[in-house]
Parts: structure tokens; C-alpha cells; sequence
């Protein structure tokens, strides 16, 4: 006779009081398992944490120094192609037969491409002797390549030793160039040195194809491409100096 009451259930034991065989619970997974809740500030379990960690008081942010550096020599290198731009275009020119016709002597055009090539030399040879990144092999190739065009320059004697001298440095220049602009993949302005390796590319072919060109053009060519370059290099210099400023400010605030 029921009594109207149920009997109590063993949820331990998995049975009723009435021995009958209950149905068996699926285990659930760990991963199925909600996750405790971490303390505030800690990474998520399993990867990295969202934001990169903070730089040590007084450090400066990775790669902060090396823009700061890499844009003070890129003014230095462009300001000097600016003045040989300058040069080029100022520069007088002597009269040869007729008010149409001027013309530069081979030996001003070889004095004035060895001192600009010299310095260009020095500042690429000095960078990278100072810069302990993976700039530092293509600025030392720079500086190498100066070698053999200055060697070629001081023998040069007619318009095409000098053709000849300004082409192979200007190829080696500019693949050297292109380089550098590969190896700043990912990064912000790199596309300055892409610029650079074409130009210096260009002045390459265009001297070398052109058989019949004189002093004059090879100082014309050099210098035009000289300035080019040297206004994109002041540009890119003062924009990544610019870029370090802002860096170090927002790491001065964060701190």
C-alpha cells in the first residue's frame, strides 16, 4: 500500500533504494569544463597576452633607437645629394662654338663626381660600421662599391671612362639599395629605399646605353638623380625622426 511519500534517490550511488539500475551520466570534457576565472592583468591561458609587454622604466621601445638613427643618417645622406643636385644645376658651363652649344670639361666633371662618390662613401661606410642591425651588410656593400667607380674616375680621361664609372656604381648602388628596401618589409616608409635602388638603377642603364653622351649629360644625369633621391632621403629622415619622437613620448606617458 503506498504511503504517498516517494523514496528518497542515492545520487552517489548512481541506484535507487529499489536496486534499479539508473541511466549513467556522461563525464563531461576539461575543455567542456567552464574556465576559472583568471585574476585581472594575467595573460589567457594557452597564448601570449594581447599586448605586447610594457618596456622597464627609463628603457626606450624596441627599434626606438635604431629609427631614430636610421632617420638622422637618411638627412645627412640626403642633404648631400641635395647640394650635388644643386651643384649640377648652378654650375657654369663654358660656351663651346655657339651660345647653344656649352659644355663641361671631363676633368671638372671627374673631380666633382669623386668628391661627391668620396663623401656618399664615408657617411655609408660610417653607418654601417655604427648600426648593429641587418643594415648593416647592404651599407657596407655601399661603401665597397664606391671603390672600384673612384679607382675608375681617377683614370678617367674621356666621356665614356667616365659613362663607364658612373654606370657600374650606379647599379651596384641601387641593387644594394633595393636590398635594404627588402629587408624593411613589414616596416612603416620603407619604400624610400625602393625608390633610391630604382633611380640609381636607372641612371645605370641610361648612362651606359648612351654611347654618344658627353661630360656634360653624365653630370646632369648623376646629379638629377642625386637630388631626387636626396629630397625623398630628407623626407624619410625627418618622418622617421619624427616617428621616434612620437614613440618615446607615448612611452614616457604609458610608463
Amino acid at each position: 500500500m503506498s504511503t504517498g511519500t516517494a523514496e528518497p534517490h542515492d545520487s552517489a550511488a548512481g541506484t535507487d533504494h529499489a536496486g534499479a539500475e539508473s541511466v549513467p551520466t556522461t563525464p563531461t570534457s576539461p575543455s567542456s569544463q567552464p574556465a576559472a576565472a583568471a585574476p585581472a592583468g594575467a595573460p589567457a591561458a594557452g597564448g601570449a597576452s594581447d599586448h605586447p609587454a610594457r618596456p622597464a622604466e627609463g628603457q626606450p621601445a624596441p627599434g626606438l633607437g635604431d629609427l631614430r638613427t636610421l632617420g638622422a643618417w637618411m638627412s645627412i645622406r640626403g642633404l648631400l645629394g641635395v647640394v650635388f643636385g644643386l651643384a649640377m644645376v648652378f654650375w657654369p658651363r663654358e660656351q663651346l662654338g655657339s651660345p647653344a652649344n656649352l659644355g663641361i670639361p671631363v676633368a671638372t666633371v671627374d673631380n666633382l663626381l669623386i668628391a661627391y662618390l668620396a663623401a656618399a662613401g664615408v657617411l655609408v661606410l660610417v653607418h654601417g660600421l655604427r648600426t648593429h642591425t641587418d643594415l648593416r651588410t647592404p651599407l657596407l656593400g655601399e661603401a665597397v662599391v664606391v671603390v672600384p667607380a673612384l679607382a675608375f674616375l681617377f683614370l678617367a680621361e674621356s666621356s665614356a671612362q667616365l659613362r663607364a664609372a658612373v654606370a657600374v656604381w650606379a647599379v651596384l648602388h641601387g641593387l644594394l639599395e633595393l636590398w635594404i628596401w627588402r629587408q624593411q618589409r613589414g616596416m612603416r616608409m620603407r619604400s624610400d629605399f625602393a625608390i633610391s635602388g630604382a633611380v640609381h638603377l636607372a641612371l645605370g642603364v641610361i648612362v651606359l646605353a648612351a654611347s654618344s653622351m658627353g661630360a656634360l649629360s653624365v653630370f646632369g644625369f648623376t646629379g638629377a638623380a642625386a637630388l631626387i633621391v636626396g629630397v625623398f632621403f630628407l623626407v624619410g629622415g625627418y618622418s622617421r625622426r619624427s616617428l621616434a619622437r612620437q614613440r618615446a613620448a607615448e612611452e614616457e606617458a604609458s610608463v
